[in-house]
């Protein structure tokens, strides 16, 4: 509700004045115009302009003692007309809330609410510096609670996650029996000049009676995300990103008698030139859909984009982007081929209210 976004606003303006010590308040954003080319005599979804608020968080962080640190990301534009997350206990107000330990170099263990862990570069963006996606990555879960252990060692890092799993439970909405667990590795090899990141996550979903408006599906199966990334670090302030993404979704459609696997595979490549004021950029993603052993779908599509600054430490971005497509939906039965586009021009800026 609008009220609880207010409040939020508020707490964070009083808060700026009553912490001390080592704790930051920041406020971050972006925002702009966007004009979405549906391609309608294909898709039937009229074209659009306007202006909007992608995202508005504010973030607080701090230290509680030596050892103990706290990360809280408030959404101001979280939907919070429903009721709290009867298992998690939070709305979606709350974007981030954990508390992280640190037991000895290098070691930590992290619990609350925070984003499952998922290998490969493209989900190692923050929100603000994505603007198309691959399919793989619209399909990965939003934060949720549990507990994460970490371990540096050589310039590695080896991480561990569990966390609510299927809380949609049949006809028992907000009730789980099964965790979610993700497991992953960010490398480091030739001092930084290529950066690995693989993960593995696997979360399990209920079966249920499926309608128009529930996520709930007619056999029981795990979710299972694999993937692995590269960065390569080139000379001349160039870095090359690559992915290669699978998401097996176990026994989503058919009957409980004959059950089969949603596939989607994505393979996705940013090019990113780098200079105190000017990074230009090229993404390049390619998507595939099976039911089965069937090909359903594929999707190729590209970002040609710049984000520039005024000033080296300004806390202001500005954007412009570029962004095309080649759609191919229903090749196994009646194809449709479209090519949507849309051109993004705006900003984003990180303000410190208390630093």
């Amino acid at each position: 509700m609008r009220k609880l976004t207010i409040l939020a606003a508020t707490a964070t303006i009083i808060s700026a004045n009553t912490f001390a010590g080592d704790h930051t308040i920041n406020a971050v954003g972006r925002t702009g115009w966007v004009y979405k080319d549906n391609d309608v005599k294909k898709t039937e979804k009229v074209s659009s302009s306007s202006f909007n608020i992608d995202y508005l968080k504010t973030t607080f962080a701090g230290t509680v003692n030596p050892s103990v640190t706290y990360f809280l990301a408030v959404d101001l534009l979280g939907e919070t007309s429903s009721p709290p997350d009867a298992v998690d206990g939070t709305s979606s107000l709350v974007d981030e809330a954990f508390i992280t330990k640190t037991f000895s170099p290098g070691t930590t263990f992290t619990f609350g609410k925070k984003a499952v862990l998922i290998g490969g570069r493209e989900y190692d963006y923050s929100d603000y510096d994505r603007y198309t996606n691959s399919v793989f990555f619209d399909a990965t879960p939003g934060t949720q609670v549990g507990a994460t252990l970490s371990h540096d060692f050589a310039g590695q890092t080896l991480m561990a996650q569990y966390f609510n799993g299927n809380k949609l439970h049949g006809t028992a909405v907000n009730a789980q029996s099964k965790f979610g667990y993700a497991l992953a590795w960010y490398g480091n090899i030739a001092n930084g000049l290529i950066k690995p990141i693989v993960g593995y996550t696997v979360i399990p979903e209920a079966s249920g009676t499926p309608t128009t408006t529930s996520v709930l599906r007619l056999n029981k199966g795990d979710d299972t995300f694999l993937s692995a990334g590269l960065q390569f670090n080139l000379p001349r302030n160039l870095t090359l990103e690559t992915d290669y993404d699978v998401l097996t979704e176990k026994d989503a459609t058919g009957t409980v008698a004959a059950k089969k696997d949603l596939k989607t595979t994505s393979l996705v490549a940013i090019l990113t030139y780098t200079s105190d004021r000017f990074s230009p950029f090229v993404k390049w993603i390619s998507d595939e859909n099976k039911n089965g052993s069937t090909k359903t779908g594929t999707r190729s599509a590209y970002d040609v984009g710049l984000e520039f600054k005024e000033g080296k430490d300004d806390m202001v971005r500005y954007h412009v982007v570029y962004s095309g497509s080649t759609v191919k939906t229903g090749i196994n039965t009646t194809e449709v081929k479209s090519s949507p586009s849309s051109i993004m021009v705006g900003l984003k800026f990180d303000a410190a209210i208390l630093k």
